[in-house]
């Protein structure tokens, strides 16, 4: 009798509860959310929301995001992947952002990166390559603390088991003794920065389709904790991009590499470029090996159709040789523009600001709403009980 009695009072309690849960809004005066209000002034109390289409939605254009590490001077491998796809879909119609994620690169505590100048060279880099601030936002991670609220809410819906299995990235299993926290946490936060741009797509290389795979999950188990859409759920932008080898043949041309001579960086003088291709592996009788096959993919990128109708049979030495022509022409205006860029004072910082003035809305926005349909019910939860 008495166990009876038991779940009827629980029944009867939530019952209430839920009943309440409406009305009980208004009257919240001292509760989680309500007391927050002084963050960054966006916070007066909860704020009745109308779904993702008025909030998400700065215009009827679909957007895009794409990130990049200053960690370093952006090399070919960098422009193929992510710039060029990039200004296509500006030039396009599409509503671009660049994130330049200078959070991301201090979880390594690299010391030999000057982190602000190479911040600098980054977006003069971007802007050089046909990013236009005008038509597109280039934006500062850390200018924007919403994204860090975002990856703790974001750190509150998915399990650490569940994050260990989706952020195990190319042969390597992060989370070990000697990782810090931040990398353990890198997918997630890549997570809350795309998540709070409000973009429908991704762009990035196949290299990063598990990185993809992150931010739809833990975007998909958010909107099921919300019971509604409360953040997109991005997919990746088809590519014609292809993943640029290093010239060393040592896997994936990186900007982290010690071997400077293993990339080609799109700032890069014609004398440098011409020694770097010089130097780079060939095998000395397979014509399909993969260092062969990467510097003729990169042949058929920059020169267009005509990289093509290269002999399968040509020399190593007159293969390099078109190579260093090609490359040095498509590249030379990009770094005459680039050499103007860093010569004026003020062009770096106006993009930026151009870039957090045309997204703060849509930041403070998209947590706003998170935030709302994220603490109502443990707060509402809270305040009831102390009625009782």
């Amino acid at each position: 009798m008495s166990g009876t009695l038991g779940y009827d009072f629980r029944h009867g309690t939530w019952l209430l509860f839920a009943s309440y849960l409406f009305w009980l809004t208004p009257l919240i005066d001292d509760c989680y959310c309500t007391r927050i209000r002084g963050i960054h002034d966006r916070k007066s109390g909860f704020v009745q929301s109308t779904g993702i289409s008025n909030h998400l939605r700065r215009s009827a254009v679909y957007s895009a995001i794409a990130g990049i590490q200053p960690t370093g001077d952006l090399h070919i491998g960098n422009y193929i992947g992510c710039i060029k796809p990039a200004v296509e879909y500006q030039t396009a119609g599409g509503a671009l952002n660049v994130l330049i994620a200078d959070l991301h690169a201090t979880t390594e505590h690299n010391t030999t990166v000057n982190l602000s100048d190479s911040i600098r060279r980054t977006v003069a880099t971007l802007l050089s390559c046909g990013v236009d601030p005008d038509r597109s936002a280039i934006i500062l991670q850390s200018d924007f603390p919403e994204i860090l609220e975002l990856h703790w809410i974001l750190s509150t819906v998915i399990s650490i088991g569940r994050l260990r299995k989706l952020a195990n990235f190319e042969h390597r299993q992060v989370a070990q003794d000697g990782d810090s926290v931040a990398e353990f946490l890198y997918p997630l936060l890549m997570a809350a920065d795309v998540l709070c741009s409000g973009s429908d797509s991704i762009i990035a290389g196949e290299d990063q389709l598990s990185h993809v795979c992150v931010i739809r999950e833990v975007a998909k188990k958010l909107n099921r904790l919300a019971g509604s859409t409360v953040v997109c759920i991005p997919d990746m932008l088809p590519n014609t991009g292809f993943r640029v080898i290093s010239l060393d043949g040592r896997g994936k041309m990186s900007k982290s590499s010690l071997q400077a001579c293993s990339r080609i960086n799109i700032t890069d003088t014609e004398e440098t470029i011409y020694q770097k291709i010089k130097v780079a592996k060939t095998s000395t009788d397979d014509t399909s090996s993969t260092e062969v096959t990467n510097l003729r993919r990169l042949l058929k990128f920059f020169s267009g159709d005509s990289g093509a109708n290269i002999p399968g049979d040509i020399q190593f030495s007159l293969l390099k040789e078109h190579l260093h022509q090609v490359v040095t022409t498509y590249l030379r205006p990009i770094r005459q523009r680039y050499n103007e860029i860093l010569l004026d004072d003020t062009a770096v910082s106006s993009a930026l600001k151009s870039g957090r003035t045309r997204m703060q809305p849509t930041f403070a926005s998209i947590l706003e709403v998170c935030y709302n349909y994220v603490l109502i019910t443990c707060s509402a939860r809270e305040t009831f009980f102390k009625l009782l």
